[in-house]
């Protein structure tokens, strides 16, 4: 599977004929490369469906993930589907709950109930980038959801669960702030990545470029550039220490590279990329490798670090995958 970055913000802007024509000429570049006209397509009939029955509008995911199933002849069994159809299927399920909230505002509009306090993005099977108000930019990574009151002005304020790459353009007058369950992140211009899902025990944040501070309750943790800040949910504290920062955003980037690191690291670092499961055979979880990630599938990155380090991996139903170690063949 290959994931690629979709202009959500300018999707949703051109269906609701709010873009203008810089806005307009981006998403035509867009949806002139890559076969992403079938794709910008198929969202637009989505869009149209929904909208029809904004009046009454109740958000249904499994309905209309089962409609553009239909309508595609999508198969369930994974790494059978075709490439075009796959990547259709999976990022309109991504647009579903930004279409749910964008049409929830349609909704009010035209019943005249009022409108929602909140715009919701959520990046459910592949990675999104997105415009904030202020002109900051977020790139969502999967499984994530980001937040935000519509008004956006003021305090400039969201809030996250998951991960997500900020660009945060610079205005000392407003201060930016990432609330996530745990903890805050306070900033007035930078560049950072917040790691905060909800199952995991760690929490992250890589600060690359500006200066930011985390707020834990009462205590408050200044941040430079280069220093990643450890929250331990458990221990409740915050551990900060230099670390390769751009490490920690390049899933964003589309590339990311791994200099002697263990096998279970670069697993779990797999199993977010790829929104996957990994079943990882103990004997080799600290077997080393040094190679780079840029756009492949994940059966060509199984298969490039076979060769470095001899493993044995199978796929199974529901995305997941078994690593094990290669046995010697009995004589």
């Amino acid at each position: 599977m290959t994931d690629k970055i979709i202009p959500w913000d300018l999707i949703i802007s051109h269906l609701k004929q709010e873009t203008d024509k810089k806005e307009e000429a981006a998403l035509n570049e867009w949806r002139n490369s890559d076969g992403n006209e079938s794709l910008f397509m198929e969202l637009e009939s989505l869009w149209r469906e929904v909208q029809a029955e904004a009046g009454e509008y109740d958000p249904d995911v499994s309905y209309y993930w089962k409609r553009m199933e239909a309508r595609m002849q999508v198969k369930r069994k994974v790494y059978t589907i075709p490439v075009l159809k796959y990547r259709i299927a999976m990022v309109a399920a991504s647009l579903l709950l930004v279409l749910s909230v964008s049409i929830s505002f349609f909704a009010g509009r035209i019943t005249g109930r009022p409108e929602v306090a909140s715009q919701t993005y959520s990046a459910l099977n592949g990675k999104s980038q997105m415009v904030l108000p202020d002109g900051s930019s977020v790139w969502l990574n999967i499984g994530s959801t980001l937040s935000y009151k519509t008004s956006f002005t003021g305090k400039r304020e969201v809030w996250l669960e998951g991960e997500a790459l900020f660009d945060v353009k610079k205005d000392r007058e407003h201060q930016f702030t990432v609330r996530t369950e745990d903890f805050s992140v306070n900033v007035y211009g930078t560049r950072f990545n917040v790691k905060a899902y909800p199952d995991s025990p760690d929490l992250r944040v890589a600060l690359l470029e500006g200066r930011i501070s985390l707020q834990k309750g009462k205590e408050e943790t200044y941040m430079k550039p280069g220093e990643l800040a450890m929250i331990d949910r458990k221990a409740d504290r915050i551990r900060v220490n230099p670390a390769d920062v751009h490490f920690e955003s390049c899933w964003a980037n589309k590339s990311c590279s791994f200099e002697a690191k263990p096998l279970d690291y670069i697993c779990k670092y797999l199993e977010r990329w790829y929104s996957i499961s990994i079943d990882l055979d103990p004997a080799i979880a600290q077997t080393s490798y040094t190679f780079t990630i840029t756009d492949e599938p994940l059966e060509t990155i199984l298969q490039i670090m076979s060769r470095i380090n001899p493993i044995q991996y199978s796929f199974e139903e529901d995305k997941h995958v078994i690593i094990s170690e290669v046995k010697p063949l009995k004589r």
